[in-house]
C-alpha cells in the first residue's frame, strides 16, 4: 500500500472512530436528501454514504458537503467499477463504500488516495479486500451471515481489520455487533425509514439518536 493512501485510511479510521455508524441513503430521488442528513448530522451521525443507484445521488454528494459541517463525512456507496470511482472522486467524495470485492475499484481508488470501506462477505474475500489497501471492510450481507455471531468468528482469525457489518443492523442489535468486535456499523432501511421518501424526521431523529447513543459508548 502507498505511504500516502496508508496515512489516509488512518485519517479515515480515526474519524469514523468519532462516531462509529455509517448512515446509508438511497431512494427514488434525493429531493430529502438535504433534510435527512441535516438530521443525521444534529444527532450526532458524522459519516453519511450516498448510493449512487439514486439518481442525481453525484450532485446530492457535492451539496451535502457544502450544506453539513467540516467535520461530516460524505461518501459513495454501490461503487462496483472503476468508472463509478472516478464519478465519485470528482462529486467530492471523501469515501467510497461497495457492496463487493474488487481489486479494479481498490486500486483506482489508491490512484485518488481516497479510502474504501470493502465489502466482502467471506474470510477470503475479507482478507484480500485488507491485503489491497482497504480502509475498513463492510461485510455484507451481516444478517444472512450469521449477525454478530459471525463478526466474532471473523475477528478471531483476523482480528487486525477493521469490520463493518451492514445489511441487518438494528437498533436492538447494535450492542451485540460492537461486543463482538466490529468498528463501526452501517445502517441503511432500519434507520433512515422512510424519510428519503419524505417520511417523518422527527421518527428519523430518534432512531439516530438512539443509533448515535449505543455507538457512542464504544467510542
Amino acid at each position: 500500500m502507498r505511504p500516502t493512501l496508508r496515512r489516509h485510511n488512518i485519517r479515515f479510521r480515526e474519524r469514523l472512530a468519532a462516531s462509529r455508524v455509517v448512515a446509508v441513503l438511497r431512494a427514488d430521488d434525493t429531493v430529502y436528501f438535504a433534510d435527512v442528513a441535516e438530521a443525521l448530522y444534529d444527532a450526532g451521525i458524522r459519516a453519511i454514504e450516498i448510493a449512487l443507484s439514486t439518481p442525481g445521488a453525484l450532485d446530492a454528494i457535492g451539496a451535502l458537503r457544502t450544506g453539513l459541517g467540516a467535520d461530516a463525512m460524505i461518501g459513495a456507496g454501490g461503487v462496483r467499477k472503476p468508472s463509478d470511482v472516478d464519478d465519485g472522486v470528482m462529486a467530492g467524495a471523501e469515501f467510497l463504500a461497495t457492496p463487493i470485492f474488487s481489486a479494479e475499484v481498490l486500486e483506482r481508488a489508491q490512484a485518488y488516495r481516497v479510502p474504501v470501506v470493502c465489502g466482502a462477505l467471506t474470510p477470503t474475500e475479507i482478507d484480500a479486500a485488507w491485503r489491497r489497501g482497504a480502509a475498513a471492510v463492510k461485510v455484507f450481507p451481516i444478517a444472512q451471515a450469521g449477525g454478530p455471531d459471525y463478526v466474532s468468528a471473523i475477528r478471531a482469525p483476523l482480528p487486525e481489520i477493521p469490520l463493518v457489518p451492514a445489511g441487518g443492523v438494528h437498533l436492538s442489535n447494535v450492542d451485540d455487533y460492537f461486543g463482538a468486535g466490529a468498528f463501526a456499523v452501517a445502517a441503511a432501511t432500519t434507520l433512515i425509514g422512510d424519510a428519503a421518501d419524505g417520511g417523518s424526521l422527527l421518527k428519523l431523529g430518534e432512531r439516530a439518536s438512539q443509533l448515535a447513543a449505543l455507538a457512542g459508548k464504544y467510542v
